[in-house]
């Protein structure tokens, strides 16, 4: 059995964690309410929402089609992703892939899971996510912006009202841009540029892992990285990613895996994959 439990950001926005090394989110508004994605299919996380929710209707958003965020999908009538992240989420979910996650991970959220907590993989559930769509949920709207690079399809939610920007796995502390199906660096780049012309609307950013929250420096960070990657001027420093060998463009602690520069943002990336 897995046991949800929340943690208030803000008037609207509540952290739904309990499902290992990944949280969601819980938008709530007067009318509606909107789940940012489904964690690792472990656990009624349905069941957790609608009782969080007490009869008001929900959507469901996924942020991008990986095993953390999107496995828990097929619990719900519905959700909505960006179609560019389909085979990713048909791929990376498979019941086998979340044993096996579940099963080697050894967080301790996982201890008394049996197998009847596994949800399954229907990508039939899924509808169309786009750039620029808006969920009004009375008196707060949600828009969702279009960061590929992580993976082709990553959104960024946006709690307008709030200026709340929910970076998730698209911009952050040690952002993975070296997974077979990430986008180049120069992509990723131009990504982060179009993510800066938010730049203005949100003063407030969440994360996915680790600590779930980070500075608005975090976007000048990744976006400064590219820069140096581009140009051949970055530390380049060899790291690895469950096991695949990639470059880290800042150098870091080994202590602490936080840049030694004391700033924030960081990039895994591949030297065949730059542009």
């Amino acid at each position: 059995m897995v046991h949800f439990y929340t943690e208030t950001i803000s008037g609207h926005v509540r952290r739904i964690c309990g499902n290992g090394d990944v949280c969601m989110y819980l938008v709530e508004g007067s009318d509606r309410a909107l789940l940012i994605d489904t964690g690792y299919g472990v656990g009624d996380l349905r069941g957790y929402v609608e009782g969080l929710l007490d009869g008001k209707p929900y959507d469901v958003v996924i942020t991008h089609g990986h095993i953390d965020h999107a496995a828990g999908a097929a619990q719900f009538e519905s959700c909505r992703m960006s179609p560019l992240d389909i085979e990713i989420y048909e791929e990376f979910c498979s019941l086998e892939r979340r044993r096996a996650k579940v099963d080697s991970c050894g967080h301790p959220d996982f201890k008394d899971v049996v197998p009847e907590d596994f949800a399954g993989v229907d990508a039939s559930v899924m509808r169309p996510l786009a750039d620029g769509d808006v969920f009004d949920l009375g008196d707060v709207t949600v828009e969702m912006i279009a960061v590929p690079g992580h993976t082709p399809g990553m959104m960024v939610p946006l709690v307008v009202e709030e200026g709340i920007a929910i970076f998730g796995d698209a911009c952050g502390v040690g952002t993975l841009i070296m997974l077979p199906h990430s986008t180049t660096v120069e992509r990723y780049r131009e990504s982060l540029l179009r993510l800066k012309e938010h730049e203005g609307r949100y003063a407030i950013v969440l994360r996915q892992h680790g600590t779930c929250a980070s500075t608005k420096r975090v976007l000048e960070d990744n976006l400064e990285l590219c820069d140096l990657v581009l140009a051949g001027k970055d530390a380049a420093e060899p790291a690895e990613h469950n096991g695949a060998p990639c470059l880290r463009a800042a150098k870091t602690d080994p202590a602490t895996g936080r840049r030694v520069d004391g700033r924030e943002g960081n990039l895994l990336y591949l030297a065949d994959r730059i542009r």
